[in-house]
């Protein structure tokens, strides 16, 4: 019985795909991919207060001519709480709609600063998962503090205006659905709910997989690009998990809601839950995608020296930095990319 279990798992480690997780599971681990998810979920939890400030400012401009509306607003905010707390959150609320012009510009400072902090940890977390050296070529540290905030500035306003988009033909998408069961007199056969719910999922995904795949072809270091294949399978990947940890939120806030209590931290926790989740499930597909076969950026291989390459000793390198990478390259008359494809290539025939 041992041995055929011990022989079967002998078996089911040597398949590729098998061995391509175990080294994206050795790159995440042994870059930091944990400290790296935390570091996300921070900011992006730290996002979560100047969003709401900028809401309410909003929600005071747009609501200040219909206080009906504006008192139903906040008596469903203050409902959600105990009564000990009721009175204090209904004070706030009204003392951030009266000021909602300097809550405003406060929300747009903080959430700016959240969101390009975001955006610097997303970029360094990837870069870290994708270059073939951990400790050198960091093309972020290379950056003025200047030029790093801009361009942290400028992916983050791509990624919001391309979720924006998906968040925008999800709900077309929806809407067209219902219009056109009712233009085509169908609305009421009820077996076709449930069909054309795959609908609305199915765009979703393929939002969410083209957002990913800018991601995933972006923010990685230059000169590191990923195999085309391994790109596509991780994004479409990443986009099938972030719906599913968004069906799983909308099924574990009800659970979260069932006591006073659970009432004030259990959007907490969810949120928490969710952002890590979701941060950890992003990183480790960068690092399947940069460790996939034939990938350059997964070129975190000892470099080979043949026997008539003996004066090149002293730049062998375990983990070759860009310099040796040249110096190895211009003594072979190859390029860099072929060097470390090289090196790909022994390791993969023999990874001993």
């Amino acid at each position: 019985m041992f041995s055929a279990v011990k022989g079967w798992f002998t078996w089911l480690i040597g398949k590729p795909f098998v061995k391509h997780i175990i080294r994206a599971v050795d790159r995440f681990a042994n870059r930091l991919g944990w400290q790296f998810a935390a570091a996300i979920t921070y900011f992006s939890f730290l996002a979560v207060v100047p969003i709401l400030m900028v809401s309410f400012s909003i929600a005071g401009f747009v609501l200040t001519s219909q206080p009906g509306l504006l008192k139903s607003l906040q008596s469903g905010i203050t409902s959600l709480l105990p009564g000990t707390l009721e009175s204090s959150v209904s004070s706030l609320l009204d003392q951030a709609i009266n000021a909602r012009f300097t809550v405003g510009v406060i929300g747009l400072v903080v959430a700016l600063y959240s969101g390009v902090s975001w955006m610097g940890n997303l970029r360094s977390a990837i870069q870290a998962m994708w270059r073939p050296d951990f400790g050198t070529e960091q093309e972020i540290a290379a950056e003025s503090l200047g030029r790093y905030y801009l361009k942290s500035l400028r992916y983050l306003a791509a990624l919001t205006v391309g979720i924006a988009l998906s968040l925008a033909l999800t709900a077309v998408g929806t809407s067209a659905q219902k219009a056109v069961l009712g233009w085509l007199g169908l609305d009421r056969i009820s077996w076709l709910g449930p069909v054309f719910t795959v609908v609305p999922i199915a765009l979703a995904i393929l939002a969410d997989m083209a957002i990913f795949l800018g991601v995933y072809r972006v923010l990685p270091p230059k000169g590191y690009p990923a195999k085309r294949k391994a790109l596509i399978r991780g994004s479409a990947a990443a986009a099938i998990a972030f719906e599913v940890l968004k069906f799983a939120l909308t099924l574990l806030l009800p659970l979260l809601l069932r006591s006073t209590t659970a009432k004030i931290f259990g959007p907490i926790i969810g949120l928490l839950i969710f952002f890590n989740l979701a941060a950890t499930v992003v990183l480790f597909l960068a690092a399947w995608i940069a460790t996939s076969k034939g990938s350059i950026a997964g070129a975190d291989l000892p470099v080979p020296v043949l026997p008539e390459e003996q004066d090149l000793t002293e730049i062998r390198l375990s983990r070759p930095g860009a310099q040796g990478l040249d110096r190895i390259a211009q003594a072979r008359g190859v390029s860099r990319e072929a060097v470390i494809q090289t090196a790909i290539e022994e390791f993969l025939a023999d990874p001993d």
